[in-house]
């Protein structure tokens, strides 16, 4: 097994995934490049190493984890998952073998019962794709774990506002100790508090920091990592108890930033909405266009608006007719980061209600771990019920696309949950 010095990603699709958005942008010159950022498939299958940082495996833990490792080729997987609970405890580690086009889940308690677990696992023989998803109070997040770690990240779409609770977890898994600043662009400006500059994350620690206790009562927060020694894995959860008519969870792994940002999944109305946080933390306004392709002949005038420095926003989307789903696009003049939130409430069924946070797409590929074929029209969007594809449980999927795309999924039952597919 190699060790832990790893680059790359992938996805897992499961049989809970309702609805895939695929869309394209063929005018695009960052799309045609076919690079994505981020996590990756990797192309070869000679081994990978995926880092999952946030999630819990103790009894009545806040956030509890499970890994599904997925395989998207023709041969036998070998998979190793490791859980490190700090530099003191002795890490528990666990091989496991996952045949063609299979997904194995892992429940990390099982493995290791600890509040505060940091998860590697390493893969060989074949091309993988891993993930995790964390329960909470009827609610679900999903979204790929990291293939590289970073020494700076970028959330958007986090609040603390009243009933919320807002985690940044921060994963070392190498042997030196890492220090990391934490601060955050916020509706009044830029936050840094003093607790949170210099946190010392120990060598294979996972150290989870709860914001909200820190930057308290702010509706929007988007939350930056600045790692001064060392490299870290940087993953926030958002949990919300309905004190705001808001109630689940939600998942997303750190960002760069960039200027071109793509959603595939959208719709409002019926109890449902969606919106797209922006921010920028660097010292220049930005110009920013919000377009948008709809799942109907109407067409809907972009957003244009400026973002100053220094700010966190969110576009007014109210153009865009209700009950009709959509993708978005965003260009900005200076890099940004973005993510989309979406809510479902009342009337909604109870079971599907939920909170999903998702980062935006940076780049498009071919090949992504997620399901079926499909036609998709030159800057257009097809949506693929996966219920009508399959109904074999865990199962990992590929998309495969002529031209470049990006694929996102969208699953509800218990709760709501988005994420990216993995590109290859």
């Amino acid at each position: 097994m190699s060790s832990r010095t790893r680059i790359g990603a992938t996805i897992v699709v499961l049989v809970v995934l309702v609805v895939a958005g695929i869309v394209t942008d063929a005018s695009s010159p960052a799309v045609q490049a076919a690079v994505a950022t981020g996590p990756r498939v990797d192309a070869a299958g000679e081994g990978t190493t995926w880092y999952c940082a946030e999630g819990t495996a103790n009894p009545g833990g806040r956030a509890d984890e499970e890994i599904s490792i997925g395989n998207v080729d023709r041969v036998q997987l070998r998979a190793v998952v490791t859980v490190d609970g700090g530099s003191e405890v002795p890490p528990v580690a666990r091989p496991y073998t996952v045949e063609p086009g299979r997904v194995v889940r892992v429940h990390v308690a099982d493995l290791a019962p600890i509040a505060d677990p940091g998860v590697v696992v390493e893969t060989q023989g074949g091309r993988a794709v891993v993930e995790h998803t964390l329960a909470r109070a009827g609610d679900t997040a999903m979204g790929p774990c990291a293939r590289e770690p970073s020494t700076e990240a970028r959330f958007a779409a986090g609040t603390t506002s009243k009933g919320s609770e807002l985690w940044l977890a921060l994963f070392n898994p190498f042997p030196d100790d890492a220090i990391v600043d934490v601060e955050a662009v916020t509706d009044a400006g830029r936050r840094a508090p003093v607790r949170l500059q210099g946190i010392v994350v120990p060598r294979l620690t996972r150290v989870a920091v709860p914001i909200h206790e820190d930057i308290q009562r702010v509706d929007t927060v988007a939350t930056q990592v600045s790692v001064r020694r060392g490299r870290v894995i940087a993953e926030q959860s958002q949990f919300l108890d309905g004190s705001d008519q808001r109630r689940g969870l939600g998942l997303s792994l750190g960002s760069e930033l960039a200027t071109s940002w793509r959603f595939p999944i959208g719709v409002s109305g019926s109890g449902r909405q969606d919106r797209i946080v922006l921010a920028n933390p660097s010292g220049r306004d930005a110009q920013v266009t919000v377009s948008f392709a709809l799942d109907a002949a109407a067409a809907v005038e972009p957003v244009r608006l400026v973002l100053p420095a220094t700010s966190v926003v969110s576009p007014d989307l109210s153009r865009v007719p209700g009950d009709i789903p959509y993708s978005t696009r965003v260009r900005s003049s200076v890099p940004i980061v973005a993510e989309s939130v979406g809510a479902f409430g009342a009337p909604q069924a109870a079971d599907v209600r939920g909170i999903a946070i998702d980062p935006g797409f940076v780049t498009g590929a071919r090949v992504w771990a997620v399901a079926a074929t499909a036609t998709v029209p030159a800057t257009g969007r097809v949506v693929i019920e996966m219920p009508n594809v399959t109904r074999r449980p865990n199962l990992a999927l590929l998309v495969l696309a002529d031209g470049p795309v990006v694929v996102g999924r969208e699953s509800v039952r218990p709760g709501l949950t988005r994420s990216h597919a993995v590109p290859g």
